[in-house]
């Protein structure tokens, strides 16, 4: 698409994904069009009235205090973010491992009943039989390949050596 104007660059963020506006606004002093940005983002994203534009700040000043509180604990108790940070791996990590466990039990307590269907499905020789109908046409594949070779061989197209080092090939595989 080729930006030459208003319009046109109009049309291209109106195609653009949502995450796309969004990091174009949160960037707008950056963006060649800023008032345009500005414009299809409060476009696809619903206009807030005032009182949702209050809520949202309330929360946010929530938001904020909540983690200068955090800070300050920090502080006051002498520990480095790395501290902390290394203190949420350690979190999420025992919570994936303790999820883990659970998939894995859920796991154990259908392999019982997989391992019954799976006998049956042998038994009845569906299996086998799937197999054996592979190998029966590959080994078929094989001797005709054989035969044309062997025509191929008495036409004179190919030589004698040429001959035994495919044949070779071919039997190799059956």
């Amino acid at each position: 698409m080729i930006l030459k104007s208003e319009k046109s660059i109009k049309e291209y963020l109106k195609k653009l994904p949502d995450d796309t506006i969004i990091k174009y606004y949160l960037d707008v002093e950056y963006s060649p069009f800023p008032i345009l940005v500005i414009e299809e983002y409060t476009r696809r994203f619903k206009k807030k009235t005032k009182n949702e534009i209050i809520k949202d700040l309330k929360y946010q000043s929530r938001l904020a205090r909540k983690k200068t509180q955090e800070l300050g604990k920090m502080a006051k108790d002498r520990k480095l973010v790395d501290d902390v940070t290394k203190q949420k791996s350690d979190e999420i990590i025992k919570h994936a491992k303790k999820k883990g466990f659970e998939i894995g039990r859920s796991i154990s307590k259908k392999k019982a009943s997989l391992k019954t269907k799976l006998k049956k499905t042998a038994k009845s020789g569906t299996v086998k039989k799937r197999i054996s109908n592979k190998i029966k046409t590959s080994t078929q594949k094989h001797l005709e390949e054989l035969e044309k070779l062997g025509e191929l061989k008495k036409q004179g197209l190919v030589t004698a050596k040429e001959f035994q080092e495919i044949k070779k090939k071919i039997l190799s595989k059956i």
